[in-house]
C-alpha cells in the first residue's frame, strides 16, 4: 500500500478569496504560498495533524473556469456532535453556502456546503467506517 501525504490541488478565481474561506471556515492555515511560478500564482493551505492540504492555483495569463459537478465533493467526518455543529456554522459564518446534496445519502447524517467556485464540501456527522 503506497503511503503518502496528499495535496488537493483545484483552480480558483479569486486566490484570495479561497484563502480566507477555506482558512476560517475549515481552521486551516496557509502552508505556502508562491507567485509567477511559469504564470502561476497558489497557496498551500492544511493543518499539522491532517496527512493531506489544499492547493489552489490561479494563472493569470490563461485563467482556468473552474468547473466541479454536484458530485465532485470532499467529505470530512466529524463523529462528535457538538463539534460537527460547530463546524457548519463555522462553514457558513465564514461564506461558504449550504446547499441541497445532488446524492441524498449525504443529506441523511451530514450537511453539504459550496463555495464561490461551485467546489462542494460535506460534513458527515459520522465515524469513517460507519
Amino acid at each position: 500500500m503506497l503511503t503518502s501525504h496528499m495535496r488537493i490541488a483545484r483552480p480558483v478565481t479569486d486566490l484570495d478569496r479561497s484563502r480566507e474561506l477555506y482558512c476560517s471556515g475549515l481552521g486551516m492555515r496557509v502552508l505556502g504560498s508562491f507567485t509567477g511560478h511559469n504564470g502561476f500564482n497558489g497557496v498551500m493551505l492544511g493543518a499539522a495533524n491532517l496527512p493531506w492540504h489544499f492547493e489552489f492555483t490561479l494563472c493569470e495569463q490563461h485563467p482556468v473556469i473552474p468547473t466541479p459537478t454536484p458530485e465532485d465533493l470532499l467529505v470530512l467526518y466529524l463523529p462528535d456532535e457538538p463539534l460537527w455543529l460547530r463546524s457548519c456554522q463555522r462553514l457558513v459564518d465564514a461564506g461558504f453556502d449550504r446547499v441541497v446534496s445532488f446524492n441524498p445519502y449525504w443529506d441523511a447524517a451530514g450537511r453539504t456546503f459550496q463555495d464561490h467556485d461551485g467546489y462542494r464540501l460535506v460534513l458527515q456527522n459520522r465515524a469513517w467506517g460507519d
